[in-house]
């Protein structure tokens, strides 16, 4: 069942919504290395790293699976 507000703007370009994903994802993965790399360094600010990927990545994941849903 679809929502009309999660529906994509009809005047937005397409790759506006492409290049918002791939920033996300980007952010999801500098954060996830560098909470690895934090780990051995300052555990607890790795594992904050971490979790902070964690959250970021589940509207990243709503955004692409949006995206390969249209």
């Amino acid at each position: 069942m679809r929502n009309e507000n999660m529906q994509f703007e009809t005047g937005r370009a397409i790759w506006t919504n492409v290049v918002a994903i791939v920033l996300v994802w980007t952010a999801v993965v500098a954060l996830a290395l560098a909470g690895l790399t934090m780990l051995s360094v300052q555990g607890d600010m790795g594992a904050l790293m971490l979790v902070a990927a964690l959250v970021i990545a589940a509207p990243a994941a709503a955004m692409s699976q949006q995206r390969n849903s249209l």
